[in-house]
């Protein structure tokens, strides 16, 4: 009898690019036929293309299974949305997320047209799993400013987020992330995510680039 879970593990590192978008599809696609319990996006970004991170987004959305995002260091700019679009968010300890600048190749910034989308679709996939909108609005739009948050239902003052300033975008630490509620765990690694989620006996599969 088949008892242990099976558990799909996804790099998602260095640059998001356009090739990334079909390797989680692919991984989604073999983890539904294989009847996984949990796919876990290993990432470790500086971010990449706003169009490759959306269509990631729109993958893991759509998908039954659940979804853990492992920020193995760091989720920056494209790899903050592609995290928010999991079920869950585990992070390492010294770990970042955020600061969604929306820029272009040459790295100048983006119209507002696209730093507005960007701002939305942030603040939507943090909504749909259940963290702070202004939190995400934030990571992409340097002049918002806030002194309060709510979170789970409590009102915080926020005085310990640099971003939450004017003129600046929100970057989170591990700690904060928990603080806060856009992380709900962290972990060293993949074993220890596994452990806090209660899963004991189960298979890892890791889904490599082809």
């Amino acid at each position: 009898e088949q008892t242990s879970k099976k558990v799909y593990v996804v790099p998602i590192q260095d640059v998001i690019d356009l090739g990334i978008p079909g390797l989680v599809t692919r991984a989604i696609n073999l983890a539904e036929t294989d009847n996984a319990s949990l796919i876990i996006f290993d990432i470790d970004t500086f971010g990449g293309r706003v169009d490759a991170a959306t269509q990631i987004k729109d993958a893991i959305s759509s998908t039954e299974i659940e979804t853990i995002a492992f920020i193995n260091r760091r989720a920056i700019s494209a790899g903050s949305l592609i995290s928010l679009s999991c079920d869950q968010i585990y992070m390492t300890g010294g770990a970042t997320i955020g600061a969604t600048s929306v820029v272009d190749m040459s790295g100048s910034k983006q119209s507002e047209k696209s730093q507005s989308y960007m701002r939305e679709e942030m603040a939507a996939t943090a909504e749909k799993s259940g963290k702070n909108p202004d939190i995400a609005r934030g990571m992409v739009d340097e002049e918002l400013s806030f002194e309060y948050l709510v979170v789970e239902g409590d009102t915080l003052q926020v005085d310990d987020i640099e971003g939450r300033k004017e003129g600046k975008l929100i970057t989170l630490t591990t700690e904060l992330a928990l603080k806060y509620g856009i992380a709900d765990g962290k972990g060293e690694n993949i074993e220890e995510v596994l452990s806090s989620l209660k899963i004991e006996d189960y298979e890892i599969v890791i889904v490599g680039e082809n």
